[in-house]
């Protein structure tokens, strides 16, 4: 029971107990009171209890559907003057005068029911505010943009000895450069943005653990405009187990198996040699096949296996293996059958064409170094060679095209493979031919770059990846992460535990929030599998933070208004009214009722003995 309820309660017994004694005395008195004073007391005895509730229960008032206006950062109290609606500044909002301050969105909505556009001026809503304003009618006016570094976009997982890329935007006029640095300080990539201002730059993950890379903006002649890192986390390499086959011997075969056995794989190889003979023990029984993360085949070794060998090699790939067709040569259309499928149509392979890597964007030494490393002191590092042109390869001319494709290691001319999805698995067309001459002109970073991204393309994946937060997480600042599993902890840098929880009104979505307090490498831990993830400090790269700001306040502003949120702002209970005016009625009253029992007003004159 309310206290509301508790106190009409009693209002009522009190009522009721002050018409009884009225009644009583009324007719013990001796002085013949008359009955229209008696009737005068005994209205006014609800009145005064009605007029007493209503000065501690003010009844509510009704609120018409309202525009609430926000002061976000870098609005101040003139963006506001030609405002129509509440003003009220964010804490992140500068000097705004007199204009009251509410410490979130969500509270303001609170104090101002009713409200169901929201008109936002300044730089935008921080992720704090963004839920409560989730479904509303948002109209905002953002700053002008900041010249700069306004986007960045960082790959969600870069494993030792692979190549990544950072993807960007910049924002502004004139011609601008955008370089990579890796943490030796080295220029890695460089490249001039787009007429969008969109960039894409390219580097190589050397050692695994925390790297700081860095981009810089830079302007035409060589002055630098902006700076900011970009830390990375680099997973050690988990060596997968591959199965090669090959119908005959050949250097192609040699030199992958080569590097497949330097890089750390575990390599299971059979090598036709003709006459039933075979070199190697690889077996594809079903054991066989579970156990392996990739089958490369060329393709006389595919075509001779058979179709009920092929079955449970496909069989296998549905599960999640990973198959890598060399199609070498022309193969018939049993052997194609099992390659293609819907959206992935193949069709040529009867003729061989020039291929060519595309050229690197930095030829000078510290580039070099940066992609080739320092060398091994059997081979040490040879600028000249370095810099020689890139010998051409040939590729099979075959033809993929389809929804489903997608390109393996794009070249100049051709992509050198497409590869599609088939159940838990993939399948890869690999048309080059002859990779095996790069590093025999000294160029090994050039071939483990093309079969590093065709073999973690295609290999097994390794389980359940941990969830990634969806945006660079902030000390300070809300972050939130959907598919949070249960019982997963963040342990920050200072040895804190943070345990989230995902939020059940999320769903099977199962998003959690996360505050981290300090900036620095945290650790998201769940049984026997963690991801490492940086928090930048909040006050860190303060262009790309008001870019960030502004481009998912846009983002919801662009989103049609929710009809829930309209029908709960309607539907608004309003707010309580004034007190004072039942409270100033019940003193009215209540002197009203002790003038009148104190007064000789309606009683008859008693003779006097």
């Amino acid at each position: 029971m309310s206290l509301q309820s508790w106190v009409l309660a009693v209002l009522v017994l009190a009522t009721a107990v002050a018409l009884a004694r009225l009644w009583r005395a009324h007719r013990r008195d001796p002085r013949g009171p008359r009955a229209w004073r008696l009737a005068v007391l005994l209205a006014l005895q609800p009145l005064l209890a009605g007029a007493l509730y209503l000065a501690l229960f003010p009844p509510q008032r009704a609120v018409d559907a309202a525009t609430l206006v926000l002061l976000t950062e870098g609005a101040g109290p003139g963006d506001a003057a030609s405002a129509d609606g509440r003003v009220l500044a964010l804490p992140e909002a500068g000097d705004v005068g007199e204009i009251p301050r509410t410490p979130d969105l969500a509270t303001a909505l609170r104090r101002h029911p009713g409200t169901t556009r929201l008109r936002v001026l300044g730089a935008g809503l921080p992720a704090r505010d963004r839920e409560a304003a989730r479904g509303l009618d948002i109209a905002f006016e953002p700053l002008p943009p900041t010249p700069g570094l306004v986007e960045l976009q960082l790959p969600a997982r870069v494993v030792r000895g692979a190549g990544f890329a950072v993807a960007g935007r910049v924002a502004g006029d004139g011609e601008r450069v955008v370089e990579l640095l890796d943490p030796a300080g080295r220029r890695v990539d460089a490249v001039a943005p787009d007429a969008d201002g969109r960039f894409q730059l390219r580097g190589v993950a050397m050692e695994a653990g925390a790297a700081r890379f860095a981009l810089r903006l830079a302007d035409a002649g060589g002055g630098i405009l902006a700076q900011l890192d970009v830390p990375l986390w680099i997973e050690a390499d988990v060596p997968p187990r591959v199965l090669l086959l090959a119908g005959a011997p050949g250097p192609e075969t040699r030199a992958l198996r080569r590097w497949l056995v330097d890089a750390g794989a575990r390599v299971d190889a059979r090598i036709a040699l003709g006459g039933g003979l075979h070199l190697g023990t690889a077996a594809l029984d079903a054991g066989a096949l579970a156990q392996a993360d990739l089958v490369i085949a060329d393709a006389r070794a595919w075509s001779g296996l058979g179709e009920t060998a092929r079955a449970r090699v496909l069989a296998a790939v549905d599960a999640g293996l990973g198959l890598l067709l060399r199609a070498d040569t022309a193969m018939g259309a049993a052997a194609l059958r099992d390659i293609r499928g819907p959206g992935f149509e193949v069709g040529g392979g009867s003729g061989s064409r020039v291929w060519t890597l595309p050229p690197p964007r930095l030829d000078d030494e510290q580039a070099l170094r940066a992609w080739m490393g320092s060398g091994r002191p059997d081979a040490p590092f040879d600028l000249e060679q370095a810099q020689a042109a890139v010998p051409q390869l040939s590729r099979r001319d075959w033809r993929v095209q389809g929804a489903q494709a997608v390109a393996l290691a794009q070249g100049v001319q051709a992509p050198a493979g497409w590869w599609r999805a088939r159940g838990r698995g993939r399948i890869g067309l690999w048309t080059l031919l002859d990779t095996y001459v790069l590093p025999l002109h000294g160029r090994e970073d050039l071939y483990a770059g093309l079969w590093n991204e065709a073999v973690a393309t295609l290999a097994r994946a390794g389980g359940e990846p941990l969830p990634a937060f969806a945006a660079a997480p902030r000390a300070g600042q809300r972050s939130q992460a959907c598919g949070w599993p249960e019982g997963a902890v963040v342990e920050a840098p200072d040895g804190r535990l943070i345990a989230p929880v995902a939020d059940p009104a999320s769903g099977d979505r199962r998003c959690a929030g996360f505050w981290p307090r300090v900036e620095g490498w945290h650790r998201l831990r769940h049984g026997e599998r963690e991801r490492w993830f940086h928090v930048a400090a909040a006050d860190a790269d303060p262009t790309l933070r008001l870019a960030e700001l502004r481009e998912a306040t846009l983002a919801l502003a662009a989103a049609a208004p929710d009809a829930a949120a309209r029908a709960r702002a309607v539907a608004a209970p309003g707010v309580p009214g004034p007190a004072w005016p039942w409270f100033v009625l019940w003193l009215a009253l209540a002197g009203a009722a002790w003038w009148l029992e104190r007064s000789r007003r309606g009683l008859r004159a008693v003779a006097t003995p």
